[in-house]
C-alpha cells in the first residue's frame, strides 16, 4: 500500500526528515507518536507533497514518486489516492456541511450533483451528522466541523486516509466524538496513519505504534510492546512524561 524509502525533508539549514522509511499495509492503521517538532506533521505533509521533499521515494498502490525527479501527473494521482483531515477542519466557510462535500465529488470526480448527495449523504449518516447537512460550518461545534471533515475525506474514496492531530484543536469534551469516528474507520479496514497525542486512542485503534523523534523513527511496534515494555531510552523517557509512568 504505503511505501517510503529513504524521505528527507529541510526547511533552510533545518533538517526535518532524516532518512524515514515507512511501510503500510493495506487495511493496516499505524498511529505516530513523539514530542512536538519531531517531523511528524511534515512526514504526512510530504505524503501527499503539501511539502516537497529534497529526496527520497513514496510510493502508494502502485503510483511511485521520486523525489528527486517528480512530475505532477504522478503527483496529482499520489494526492488523489490519499485524503488528510487537518488539526483545523479546513472545511469551507462559505458553504454548507452538504457542500463541503460534494465539492470535490462535483468538479474533481465530475459527478452528477444526484449521485454526489447521495454519497454525502450516507457518509453523514455514518458520522451522525445528517441533520446538520444543510447548515454552514459557523454553526457546529469544533468536534462536528471535524466529523464532516473526517466525512469529506471519505468522500473522494481514498487508498489511505492521513490524520495530523485531528483532535488537538477540540476542547476535551468534543475529543470523543471524533476519535470514535474514527474507531469506525479502522473497524471497518479503513488504511489510515494517525498522528496523534491520544496515547489511549493510540493504544485502542493502533495495528502498530511508532515513536518518532528528531526526524528519525526510533522504535515501532504493536501497542503493547511500546506501551508497556518499550526498549529505548527516549522512548521510554517520553511515555514516562505524557503517561507519568513506565
Amino acid at each position: 500500500m504505503l511505501f517510503i524509502k529513504n524521505l528527507y525533508k529541510s526547511f533552510g539549514n533545518l533538517e526535518v526528515l532524516k532518512g524515514v522509511n515507512l511501510t503500510v499495509n493495506k487495511g493496516e492503521v499505524v498511529v505516530i507518536i513523539g514530542p512536538s517538532g519531531s517531523g511528524k506533521s511534515t512526514l504526512l505533509r510530504s505524503i501527499n507533497y503539501l511539502e516537497i521533499p529534497q529526496s527520497g521515494s513514496i510510493s502508494i498502490d502502485g503510483i511511485i514518486l521520486d523525489a528527486e525527479n517528480p512530475n505532477s501527473s504522478t503527483i496529482n494521482a499520489l494526492r488523489k489516492s490519499t485524503a488528510m483531515v487537518f488539526q483545523s477542519y479546513n472545511l469551507f466557510k462559505n458553504r454548507t456541511v452538504l457542500e463541503n462535500i460534494t465539492e470535490s465529488l462535483i468538479i474533481v470526480q465530475k459527478k452528477s450533483t444526484n449521485e454526489a448527495n447521495e454519497i454525502a449523504e450516507a457518509l453523514l449518516h455514518t458520522v451522525g451528522l445528517i441533520e446538520k447537512k444543510h447548515q454552514y460550518p459557523s454553526s457546529l461545534s469544533g468536534g462536528q466541523q471535524q466529523r464532516v471533515a473526517i466525512a469529506r475525506s471519505m468522500a473522494v474514496n481514498p487508498k489511505l486516509i492521513l490524520f495530523d492531530e485531528p483532535t488537538s484543536a477540540l476542547d476535551p469534551e468534543l475529543v470523543g466524538e471524533v476519535l470514535n469516528v474514527i474507531r469506525k474507520l479502522a473497524y471497518e479496514k479503513m488504511t489510515m496513519l494517525i498522528v496523534t497525542h491520544e496515547m489511549g486512542f493510540a493504544k485502542d485503534v493502533a495495528d502498530r505504534v511508532i515513536f518518532m523523534d528528531d526526524g528519525v523513527f526510533i522504535e515501532e511496534g504493536t501497542p503493547k510492546e511500546i506501551f508497556t515494555s518499550p526498549q529505548n531510552e527516549r522512548t521510554k523517557k517520553f511515555l514516562h512524561q505524557v503517561l507519568d509512568k513506565i
